[in-house]
């Protein structure tokens, strides 16, 4: 075992145990890859909503006004303007 891992024990209800048993070897990995690669996900997942979740403090603390708006909706329609077939 390579020394940056540190081995668990975990329980699982049987049928989620099953249901992954059939999975990673349908996908020809190891229970660790796919722990591992279920674990990488759910914390990929956390990080974003959080980050989701700032962003809409961040937000509700110093919302956009209606000149930013304007200026934003121009812009993009300045750009869509000179592609084609888009306006």
């Amino acid at each position: 075992m390579p020394n940056n891992t540190v081995k668990i024990a975990i329980s699982l209800p049987k049928q989620e145990y099953q249901f992954l048993e059939k999975f990673r070897q349908r996908l020809g990995i190891s229970r660790s890859a796919m722990i591992d690669k279920a674990v990488c996900f759910w914390l990929k997942c956390q990080q974003e909503e959080e980050f989701v979740k700032k962003y809409e403090d961040s937000y509700r603390k110093k919302p956009e006004n209606v000149s930013e708006i304007m200026a934003r909706e121009k812009a993009g329609m300045e750009v869509l303007s000179k592609e084609e077939g888009w306006i």
